[in-house]
């Protein structure tokens, strides 16, 4: 099988309460590619990555790592 997208974001949505962290989102990587966040205090950079390592779920939106749904993470704990 191969991978088109290392990871591949979806229009993610992340709010708590009434303080919206992301704002559908969507971005890819492709296998190989060097991919950095940059951007000040409170842009979602944490919140970004805390969905695609499973630690948040998105309020809307999905993300896939190496082709499998961020979601998923959650069916696993």
């Amino acid at each position: 099988m191969t991978i088109k997208n290392a990871i591949e974001v979806i229009n993610i949505a992340k709010s708590f309460q009434h303080i919206t962290a992301l704002d559908e989102i969507s971005f890819t990587v492709q296998p190989g590619e060097i991919f950095g966040f940059l951007g000040p205090s409170g842009s979602g950079k944490t919140t970004t990555i805390k969905i695609l390592t499973g630690q948040l779920l998105p309020s809307s939106g999905n993300a896939y790592v190496l082709g499998h749904s961020v979601q998923a993470y959650d069916e696993h704990r």
